[in-house]
């Protein structure tokens, strides 16, 4: 309330003065939307670069904002894309708005009467009211002694570590750049990981029988413990004695590797003559029935496959021949006929 007359006194001596000194450039009124007026009075005096340029004359809402119309010498040439902020003259000192100069290049063209400040542009500086407001929203309820214990323990924490301090501030200002140019990317991580914590708690039923289930076969691992230990012990033994026997096998081994080499070798030498004999039978037994006409022909074909062919010789050769061979094997006195006998046995 004090702060509202010491407000009230300062506007009617500003309006005073005005009236007094004139304004031979006149005035123009400007409007600035701000969200937060804070204390901000009516009549309350608008400065640039500390210099009294005009004061507030209205205050209304606009919406979920704030409308505050502010009258200004015209002769000031402020810039049209000029910031808006509310201030305080001192630590407890009545607040007044401020027209600075953008951080951007100033404007060409001047602020005129009935321009509007958009809330993009305006802001309100906090005071030492607003961090007295927010240090007993921290303390919750406690007591000075309390702010002055933990003041006392932080000042005894930080005593000595000045240049370390330091040092951490330093490598902060090398971060902050570096975070906030992948700022987007920061902010689409954070969100793919809210995404991700919301499935796992839409999931947790699920999660849970997971977890009981690995904490079961758990159990169950560890009764079987004994069972797989001597599980293992045995396949060491089996492993042993299959070692063992691969090394006292191994060259038998190699040798009958050698031997169906040899055999393979041989079945496929003679593969292409065996190839080659079928191929010659089956143009055989086409072509011949076209050279004899008739109604009916009956071929009858008998291979015979013996280790000995008898060469050609007289009949007391071949009995000879037979009597020395009779103690290795048994040869069966069957006459084999001819194919010329098979052919045309029946017509001679």
């Amino acid at each position: 309330m004090v702060k509202r007359v010491l407000g009230f006194f300062a506007g009617a001596a500003l309006i005073a003065a005005l009236a007094g000194c004139g304004t031979p450039g006149g005035t123009i009124s400007v409007d600035a939307i701000f969200k937060q007026l804070g204390d901000l009075p009516r009549f309350a005096m608008v400065q640039s670069a500390d210099v009294v340029i005009g004061s507030v004359r209205a205050i209304k809402l606009d919406g979920y904002n704030a409308r505050v119309t502010l009258r200004i010498r015209k002769d000031a040439d402020i810039p049209r894309n000029v910031l808006a902020l509310i201030r305080s003259t001192s630590l407890l000192g009545e607040e007044f708005v401020e027209l600075r100069a953008p951080t951007a290049e100033p404007s060409a063209d001047t602020l005129h009467n009935g321009d509007v400040i958009p809330v993009s542009r305006t802001a309100r500086i906090p005071g030492l009211d607003d961090a007295l407001i927010s240090l007993g929203r921290l303390m919750q309820g406690g007591t000075t002694a309390d702010l002055a214990t933990m003041l006392h323990s932080s000042a005894q924490i930080l005593t000595g570590k000045g240049q370390e301090l330091g040092q951490i501030f330093t490598e902060l200002r090398q971060i902050l750049p570096v975070l906030s140019g992948h700022a987007p990317d920061l902010a689409s991580a954070i969100d793919n990981l809210n995404h991700s914590l919301s499935i796992a708690a839409s999931n947790s039923d699920v999660l849970s029988r997971a977890i009981t289930s690995g904490a079961d076969a758990t159990g169950l691992l560890t009764q079987q413990q004994d069972n797989l230990n001597r599980l293992v012990a045995s396949l060491d033994k089996a492993s042993a004695v299959l070692a063992k026997y691969t090394k006292a096998t191994a060259a038998t081994t190699d040798r009958s590797i050698k031997d169906v080499t040899g055999v393979l070798d041989k079945v496929m030498t003679t593969t292409g003559d065996l190839d080659k004999a079928l191929s010659s039978l089956a143009q055989f037994t086409d072509l011949w029935p076209r050279a004899f006409p008739g109604d009916y022909l009956q071929l009858d074909v008998i291979l015979s496959l013996s280790n000995t062919v008898p060469p050609p010789a007289s009949s007391a050769a071949i009995a000879g021949t037979q009597a020395r061979a009779q103690p290795q094997q048994q040869v069966l006195d069957v006459e084999v006929p001819s194919l010329a006998n098979l052919l045309w046995g029946a017509i001679r």
